[in-house]
Parts: C-alpha cells; sequence; structure tokens
C-alpha cells in the first residue's frame, strides 16, 4: 500500500483543531485553543514544515485575470497574500493565529507591499456582499463550518474566482485518520447544488501539500460566480 507522508506535527495540529470544533460549544473558548495551537505551528516551532512560496494553483489562477480585491481565508504567515499584493492586488488577509498575522505585516513591510490584516475566525469575520474579485480558501480545511460557503457566495462579485485547495479523504485514511481530509466531490457539490456558480477546475489526485511538503492525495478546485 502507498503511504503518504505528511509531518506528525501537522497532523497532530490539523486533527485537533477539527477535534476541537466539534467538542466546545463555546465558540471563544475554542478559538482561543485553536488560536493557541496554530501560534505554536507557525510561529514558534521552527521545524514546522511548509511551503514558503505562494500557492502553485493560486499562482496559476491569479496570474490568469486582472488583479482586484482579493480575501485570503485563514491567511497563516501570509505568503499567498504577498505574492498577491506583490502583483498588484488589493489584498485583505485574516486568521486567528495573532503571531502569523504579525509576521506576515511585518514581510508586507519590509518588501514595501501594502496588506490589510484582522484578527479573527472563520465565524467571526466579516465576508461582505460581492465584495471580492478572488477568495483564497487554501489548507484551511474542508468548508465544513456551519455558514461559512454561504458567506462566501455572498461575498464573491460576480465573475469572481474562489480557489481552493486541502487534503482528500483518502490521504487521511492511508494516514490513519480516516475523518481527516475532504469526501470525494463534497466540496464541489458545495458551489454546485444551488446553481449560480461554475466550476472552471476540479480534480482529485496527488500532488506535494503545502503543509508537510510530501505527496498526498490531494483536492485542487477553482470556481466562478456567474
Amino acid at each position: 500500500m502507498k503511504v503518504f507522508k505528511i509531518s506528525l506535527l501537522l497532523l497532530a495540529i490539523l486533527s485537533s483543531t477539527m477535534a476541537l470544533a466539534q467538542s466546545i460549544t463555546n465558540i471563544e473558548e475554542r478559538n482561543e485553543r485553536i488560536r493557541e495551537r496554530w501560534n505554536r505551528s507557525l510561529v514558534d516551532n521552527p521545524s514546522y514544515t511548509f511551503n514558503k512560496e505562494a500557492n502553485n494553483l493560486l499562482q496559476q489562477t491569479a496570474e490568469s485575470v486582472k488583479a482586484g480585491k482579493a480575501l485570503c481565508v485563514a491567511m497563516g504567515q501570509g505568503r499567498n497574500a504577498l505574492f498577491l499584493a506583490k502583483n498588484g492586488w488589493d489584498v485583505t488577509g485574516f486568521d486567528l493565529a495573532d503571531k502569523a498575522v504579525a509576521y506576515a505585516v511585518s514581510q508586507a513591510k519590509a518588501e514595501n507591499v501594502e496588506l490589510t490584516t484582522e484578527i479573527a475566525s472563520f465565524e467571526t469575520f466579516d465576508y461582505g456582499t460581492e465584495k471580492w474579485d478572488l477568495i483564497t480558501w487554501l489548507y484551511g480545511g474542508c468548508l465544513q463550518i456551519d455558514g461559512i460557503t454561504k458567506k462566501i457566495k455572498t461575498a464573491l462579485k460576480p465573475g469572481g474566482l474562489f480557489v481552493f485547495e486541502f487534503f482528500h479523504r483518502e490521504a487521511g485514511i492511508e494516514m490513519g485518520r480516516p475523518k481527516f481530509g475532504c469526501e470525494k466531490n463534497t466540496v464541489k457539490e458545495m458551489f454546485t447544488r444551488e446553481g449560480g456558480f461554475e466550476v472552471l477546475l476540479y480534480e482529485e489526485k496527488e500532488g506535494v501539500a503545502d503543509y508537510g511538503m510530501d505527496k498526498n492525495k490531494l483536492i485542487y478546485m477553482v470556481v466562478t460566480k456567474l
């Protein structure tokens, strides 16, 4: 059997984050614990392995369209937000991990680019209405938090793009974590079942994950609002 690899640290963090979201009903308590975990993994732990370059799917997508207003959901240390800002996009990014956001701000200053940031959770951030030309959701989970998909749909401008990448459920099974990763077609169906959106790209295939930097089965998706 082919073994899909990922850093044990990352797997533990992602799995525990998902478990927290399910087991803690108090949002503030849950978010504080998630914040602490991601601060440790993104900033405090020097051995953490992740892609320091912008996501490949995002690069390919952004470079094929005119720059506009972009939102980076769960921006982490800001590598994708910085890439967009350096390529003419008006970028806003948010994350619960305040240390990661602070790092992104410092990098933006060092590289002389403008970046709007906010420390917020998926639930508390104000996505707005028809505000964004591009929204990225890269390794933020499977869009399974109640109401988030609806907010993203509402927030995209007509013609706007949504870029998504995360682990496939089969990768989770190979890791011994059967509930980790997105099930086949689930994310795509969130955008197609009610109409109003067109899937420009949807692939379930092996690739090098941004987190862990090992080969895993991943889900890649680009959607546009009609």
